[in-house]
């Protein structure tokens, strides 16, 4: 082997070492994930390895694989999940998603004109704050919605849709995600469907030290009818990249 050949295969190597692989190019970076396969206790495991557990709080149980959340005339509790605020739950400036599995049933108790699934802070949150909910519409449909605003007070992502389904509360398990595409787009896909939408200015860095909640919304203005949901729960996530 030449000199030359020789340094060419140093660079070559080094290079190769140094070059992301092919896994890492892209990849996902799950920052929760419950999967409900926990077989007692009042906690949700995280299974993404960054240890956001949650409480099960109210009357939330465990059913076929999946968290059950009852109607709130039941036992006049409020049901949900809450994880304890962290850094790995806030996307900052990357693309994220965050969604869930769902079953809600067309006689689903409502307690309100949307049900919470999943929320990182709400609009007057500092730092900014994204969520997923159920929304039911004049005719009686139900569709999805994702909400997205940075902690700048400028951006804001809002896109909702039922995909190719009449409504989400069919009986059926539906799978929910949303996402921030880049800073002028995000997306809904419900089963495979995908809606995007364009941004009102560019959605800057979310940055909250809110819990994380699943299944409810918190308000402090004294007025009743909080958004419970009512029905089965599944594969709640949030993830980065």
């Amino acid at each position: 082997m030449t000199p030359l050949t020789r340094a060419f295969a140093v660079v070559l190597v080094v290079a190769c070492l140094l070059a992301p692989s092919a896994a890492a190019v892209g990849a996902v970076d799950d920052r929760v994930r419950y999967r409900a396969s926990e077989t007692g206790g009042r906690s949700a495991i995280d299974a993404s390895g960054y240890r956001n557990h949650g409480k099960l709080t109210g009357g939330v149980t465990r059913r076929d694989g999946a968290y059950k959340f009852h109607r709130l005339s039941g036992d006049n509790r409020y049901d949900r999940i809450r994880t304890p605020s962290a850094r790995s739950l806030n996307p900052r400036l990357a693309r994220f998603t965050y969604g869930a599995r769902v079953k809600v049933s067309p006689n689903a108790e409502w307690s309100h004109t949307e049900m919470a699934v999943l929320r990182h802070g709400d609009t007057d949150t500092a730092g900014g704050d994204y969520k997923v909910e159920l929304l039911k519409t004049g005719s009686g449909a139900v569709v999805a919605y994702c909400a997205m605003h940075d902690g700048d007070g400028d951006g804001m992502g809002y896109v909702r849709g039922k995909g190719a389904i009449r409504t989400i509360a069919d009986g059926s398990w539906h799978t929910i995600t949303c996402a921030r595409v880049d800073r002028n787009t995000v997306s809904l896909t419900i089963d495979g469907n995908v809606t995007r939408r364009s941004t009102s200015g560019n959605l800057g860095g979310l940055v909250s030290k809110d819990p994380l909640l699943i299944g409810f919304q918190f308000r402090t203005d004294g007025v009743s009818g909080r958004e419970q949901f009512v029905g089965l729960m599944d594969d709640i996530s949030v993830s980065v990249g």
